[in-house]
């Protein structure tokens, strides 16, 4: 994997300088509110018998994931393609700059299974949106019972509705794809090669929505995003009781949607220091010292890195790809299909 990147040049550096300055800041709060001294005893905490059941755990998580993103895709991909492919897809997110995991994983999918690029996209689209469904269902679950007030009610219900209006809009284009193209067509009149270029990449991203259009399909990916979620907050919980024996379900599934939130920041690359920040914010509402909460988000983010990194490194192997030749598609585009 050691072919060069493509340089984007003061361009990148310019978007790149959000992120970066988001991470700074965590890092630097980070700093001012952990007693780095109570943060090297607070590792000794770490448990090794704790590891079997949470790397178990965590692995669930990995294949409940992918078989739902096999699900709407409609078994068009195989279970082990679309294992590879989504932590493909996280290794890149770890490494590369400008997110471009999502994006990632849909060009290395398509490759494996000759698929078009905006079609597996269009799944991922599906699926981060279940994922955002399920994350504001934790938030308006969890953020009454942890901070009180008509406020935490409101902000719940505000971030509810708005993730209901995204499914609307899905369901939208997944029922009637005819009359979204015609809409295209419509505005697009007065620019013919503009007209044809989205067109052909609408009717690619459109035919990635079956899922939204049956019933079963449906029920069927929103039971596998379940229990990804679960199997999250069970490792998150198992992990989190070598650190605070006091802590219960409540403490790993507010934290876990704290962190769903904050990551959505921009970030430098594998969300350095934001995750951190934001587990350690979240679970100072529950009293937890701040010196264990970072060596447990800490310990966390480490596992997650290193479990996904190598099966993304082997998903790169296997396939015959390396980092640099996929951002390089990525940036001209050349690879989406």
């Amino acid at each position: 994997m050691s072919e060069p990147l493509a340089s984007k040049g003061p361009n990148g550096l310019r978007r790149m300088l959000p992120g970066l300055l988001v991470t700074a800041l965590a890092i630097a709060a980070l700093l001012y509110f952990v007693d780095l001294g109570e943060l090297r005893h607070a590792f000794d905490a770490v448990r090794l018998d704790v590891l079997p059941p949470v790397l178990l755990l965590f692995a669930g998580t990995l294949t409940a994931r992918a078989l739902a993103w096999r699900t709407i895709l409609v078994e068009q991909a195989g279970f082990k393609d679309s294992f590879l492919a989504l932590n493909q897809g996280y290794l890149l997110n770890n490494v590369l700059p400008f997110r471009l995991g999502e994006l990632g994983r849909a060009l290395l999918l398509g490759q494996r299974i000759d698929l078009p690029f905006w079609q597996v996209f269009s799944s991922i689209v599906v699926e981060r949106v279940f994922d955002l469904g399920i994350a504001a269902g934790l938030l308006l679950a969890t953020v009454p019972l942890v901070v009180g007030g008509e406020a935490a009610y409101q902000a719940a219900w505000i971030s509810g509705c708005l993730v209901l209006a995204g499914f609307a809009a899905l369901f939208a284009l997944a029922a009637n794809p005819d009359g979204v193209s015609a809409l295209l067509n419509r505005l697009t009149t007065r620019w013919p090669r503009a007209q044809a270029w989205l067109g052909e990449k609408l009717g690619q991203f459109l035919q990635g929505l079956p899922a939204l259009r049956s019933p079963a399909r449906f029920l069927k990916v929103a039971g596998l995003m379940l229990l990804t979620w679960a199997l999250n907050i069970a490792w998150y919980y198992v992990l989190m009781r070598s650190f605070f024996p006091e802590s219960n379900w409540l403490w790993a599934a507010f934290s876990i949607g704290v962190v769903s939130v904050g990551v959505a920041l921009p970030s430098s690359p594998a969300y350095v220091g934001v995750l951190e920040a934001a587990m350690v914010a979240a679970l100072s509402l529950f009293g937890a010292d701040p010196a264990h909460a970072l060596a447990y988000a800490i310990v966390s983010h480490v596992i997650y890195l290193i479990l996904t990194g190598v099966l993304g490194i082997y998903g790169f192997w296997q396939q015959g790809q390396s980092l640099g030749g996929v951002y390089n598609q990525l940036l001209n585009r050349s690879g989406a299909k």
